[in-house]
């Protein structure tokens, strides 16, 4: 306990005189607080009812111990124990003779002395309480105290019982504030909620918060949480909070060694193991004798066991005066703290060294921290990390460019709404995305040769990811073979990069794989990147969100949906404090929606759609965001609605100067087609596909797997049946063909047979695409072909549907309506176009074929109308592209 002068005048504030009178048990005074008035105080016989002979209630000021005692105390004498109460700081006799006479009123019966501001006792009237109180039966002390035990304190003797009381007893719960409480039976209070946080629970404290607080804090009772926290802040920051924190910290530490320690423990976000081995203390006596008076919040800090918090308005108290102080010690203890935590390493320890580094100015460790880390130091604390590389100096950024790095992918990613809890899909997420790093790419003139490989993937994946935004996927393609080019020679002299920042560029060089039409390289490669990610640790979780989700995406495309939903398990954000839950899940939502809308779940597709956008916002993924989000639109709405909705999107990226790659065409006129053929058009359906693959594979769609069973099924509601039958047998054989594709081809075929009266054969067919449908769940499928002929094709084979799929396909028409018949030349219109190839006019034409001139016009009119053209060009162009023109030797 502190000692006293003599002599030294007596303080009436908060003071308790001396008397023995009972006290009615109450939560709090008739005269409390507001705020405080519903509160119910920590229960007295929990916290000092035992057999003790000494009690030390030890806690800040304006904890609530003397509420407590009077609470116990009430107890006490509802059950005959006298107790007698008095003030260290008033007295009326001296320490002894009050203590024998407690033990002659006791008469050998149980009495209770309780001494309130004890930090006043001298050493020697402890050491004689603590001498009476071994040799009078039934007495028994409290001693409630606001400080940390002196120095020259009398040991307690060996045969004394003792319990110590803490700030952890003392301080107000969300159960025993009900204002601040959120359960059915109370509406929560904001800025009650605020208070009893930032107090973490110290009554004195939230008291003087709530008076500081903007208008008396009787404005903020129905505010948000943000306006209520808002308040808060600037409530701590107030003089008259700050003067009499300062006041209440000092009273308990003194002006010593141990506030100089409580200030250098401030500095730390979390205080962790290593901070105190740093500060050379040993054994936990410190941080216990801080801890019972009330310096760290109750529940400690989540993370590192052993870690700690300090109060949020005592640590910025503390660390605004150790910054005040001394300016120079703030950064230098900042900087000993970074130093020695990133040695350490550790999950918590990082992160709290990137704090460190920041205060202290150490941008050489910020500039290491990010090049061996990159993005995951946001997996360890995404608000740490971006407050730690926002508003750089130029100085700084000049003498360590990799900072200008991390400052553009981090504001790109905050800009884009990925902090915990954002939403995916974001236009001005996208936006920001391109810009940083396109001012990413001039970097790397400065970085490729003087940075380390980490530091080289850091750079290098900013350029690849611009590259895609942009639409420039052929160059991405380049980038990334030069960037595994580069880490080979680098790996050949010995220098490798983190297992981490490896797997991050393997997965770059799978998106880019994929945007470059190679399915089965990019699944290679996601894979191989979510291994690396696996076994690197924190650092790498952003990856293995990241390439799961890919991964996801990859075999929702290749038609195996339960290895996608088996990634999509594993993409899924388990952790609500994860940052990555926003751009980089957009593959798994597109995934999840494909799964969703093949089994006819409307609502999953919708939800995961909602996600991910129309596929509009300028985003890498944007064509397989769009063609998913066509197809659902098709299956469960409007096709005419569908097409003009993906006419929109196409406009919108286009704008953008992006159409993307050739796979991305080939997948957007498939879409198209099959919305063309939804809404009768099966014939602009054909001249679509054909002019696509002649453009982008010179070949016809026949020998184009992504847009044969389009084309088989334009030709099927085309009235072709023969040639669909063709064309779908050619699809069910193939090797190319992906597995839904495959059921939808065989069902292709069977409607196609049917129609042809081969109904044997038709059975054949259908029996085949029921048992893969119905293995994989895929009950769009059966959308595909007239409701009647299901029916009659499930008679015939004797196959059944499971309920849940009669149930979703009862509610949903079929897909695709008999369209216009696609119309065939006959064989003079041939001859006569074969005329026309040769550039002969009309007149010519009908020479050649001893007819009149107006019967070659009235020919030529047929044909245009056949093509769906006005012109002779185009009609030539449309005849090629079919083979519909005699080959000439």
């Amino acid at each position: 306990m502190r000692k006293t002068e003599a002599g030294s005048p007596p303080t009436t504030e908060g003071a308790l005189l001396s008397r023995t009178a009972t006290i009615s048990r109450q939560a709090a005074s008739p005269d409390a607080h507001p705020l405080l008035q519903g509160a119910v105080q920590p229960d007295g016989t929990a916290l000092l009812e035992g057999s003790e002979q000494l009690v030390i209630v030890r806690a800040l000021p304006g904890m609530g111990k003397t509420r407590s005692v009077d609470a116990w105390r009430a107890l006490c004498e509802e059950r005959g124990v006298q107790t007698t109460i008095a003030s260290a700081r008033e007295l009326r006799m001296p320490l002894a003779e009050l203590v024998a006479e407690a033990a002659a009123t006791a008469s050998g019966l149980a009495h209770t002395l309780v001494i309130d501001d004890a930090e006043l006792l001298t050493a020697p009237q402890l050491g004689q309480l603590y001498a009476q109180l071994q040799v009078e039966p039934g007495l028994r002390a409290v001693l409630c105290t606001s400080c940390a035990a002196a120095a020259d304190a009398p040991a307690l003797p060996a045969g004394l019982t003792v319990r110590e009381v803490g700030a952890a007893q003392l301080k107000l719960t969300v159960r025993q504030n009900p204002d601040a409480r959120h359960d059915a039976d109370a509406s929560p209070s904001a800025l009650a909620a605020q208070l009893l946080q930032a107090a973490d629970g110290w009554p004195g404290l939230m008291i003087r918060l709530a008076d500081a607080a903007p208008a008396g804090g009787t404005e903020l009772e129905s505010a948000g949480a943000e306006d209520a926290a808002a308040a808060v802040a600037l409530a701590v920051g107030t003089p008259a909070v700050a003067q009499w924190l300062r006041a209440a910290v000092e009273r308990a530490l003194g002006d010593g060694e141990l506030l100089s320690i409580a200030r250098r423990m401030a500095l730390a976000p979390q205080l962790l193991e290593r901070h105190i081995a740093l500060l050379g203390l040993e054994g936990d006596a410190v941080v216990g004798t801080l801890n019972t008076l009330g310096f760290f919040v109750q529940s400690g800090a989540a993370g590192a066991p052993g870690a700690r918090q300090m109060v949020p308005a005592i640590r910025a108290l503390l660390r605004d005066d150790a910054r005040t102080h001394s300016p120079t010690e703030f950064r230098e203890w900042n900087r000993v703290f970074a130093d020695g935590l990133v040695s350490h390493g550790g999950r918590d320890e990082i992160w709290v060294a990137l704090e460190h580094a920041r205060a202290a100015e150490a941008w050489d460790i910020l500039a290491s921290l990010w090049a061996r880390h990159g993005l995951g130091l946001l997996n360890r604390n995404f608000t740490v990390a971006v407050g730690a590389y926002s508003d750089l100096p130029d100085g700084a950024i000049r003498e360590y460019p990799e900072l200008r790095l991390a400052q553009l992918v981090l504001m790109s990613l905050d800009a884009a709404g990925s902090a915990p809890g954002a939403t995916t899909g974001s236009t001005t997420g996208g936006v920001w995305l391109r810009a940083s790093t396109q001012a990413a790419t001039p970097l790397l003139p400065q970085l490729s040769d003087s940075t380390t490989a980490d530091g080289l993937i850091g750079v290098m994946s900013a350029v690849l990811v611009n590259q895609r935004v942009t639409g420039a996927v052929a160059g991405a393609l380049e980038s990334s073979r030069l960037l595994a080019e580069q880490l080979d020679q680098r790996a050949a002299l010995g220098e490798q990069p983190s297992a981490s920042n490896y797997a991050w560029a393997r997965f770059q060089h799978a998106v880019t794989l994929l945007l470059a039409d190679d399915l089965p390289g990019s699944l290679a490669a996601a894979t191989d990147s979510y291994e690396w990610a696996v076994g690197a640790g924190i650092d790498a979780e952003h990856v293995v969100v990241n390439a799961a989700a890919h991964l996801a995406l990859c075999h929702a495309l290749s038609g195996a949906e339960e290895d996608a939903l088996d990634w999509l398990d594993v993409a899924g954000p388990h952790d609500p404090s994860q940052w990555h839950g926003t751009l980089t899940r957009v593959p798994a939502q597109v995934a999840a929606a494909c799964v969703a809308t093949e089994r006819l779940d409307r609502a999953a597709a919708e939800l995961a759609l909602a996600a991910t956008g129309d596929g509009s916002a300028p985003i890498e993924m944007w064509p397989f965001v769009a063609a998913q989000a066509a197809r659902s639109a098709l299956t469960f709405g409007d096709p005419t609605v569908m097409l003009a909705e993906f006419d929109r999107v196409e406009l919108a990226q286009a704008r953008l100067g992006r159409t993307g790659s050739n796979g991305a065409l080939l997948m957007m006129a498939r879409t198209r087609a099959d919305g063309l053929i939804a809404t009768g058009a099966a014939g602009r359906a054909v001249e679509l596909l054909e002019m696509v693959a002649h453009r982008v594979c010179a070949a016809k769609p026949d020998a184009v797997p992504e847009l044969l069973v389009s084309y088989a099924r334009a030709h099927l509601y085309g009235g072709r049946a023969a040639q669909a039958a063709r064309l779908a047998s050619t699809a069910v054989n193939s090797r190319r063909t992906t597995p839904t594709d495959g059921v939808e081809a065989s069902l292709i075929l069977a409607e196609a047979l049917l129609r042809q009266g081969e109904e044997a054969a038709a059975v054949e067919a259908f029996t085949h695409a029921h048992t893969l449908a119905v293995h994989r769940r895929q009950w769009r499928v059966f959308l595909g072909i007239p409701r009647e002929s299901l029916a009659r094709l499930s008679a015939a084979s004797g196959a059944t549907l499971p309920a849940v799929a009669a149930e979703r396909l009862a509610g949903l028409n079929p897909l695709f309506p008999e369209s216009e018949q696609i119309a065939e030349l006959t064989a003079r219109e041939l001859v006569v176009l074969d005329g026309l190839r040769s550039g002969g006019s009309t007149a010519e034409v009908a020479a050649a074929l001893s007819v009149s001139p107006n019967t070659v016009k009235s020919q030529i009119s047929s044909i245009f109308a056949k093509l769906g053209v006005r012109d002779r060009e185009r009609a030539l162009s449309v005849a090629e592209r079919r083979g519909l023109l005699r080959r000439r030797p």
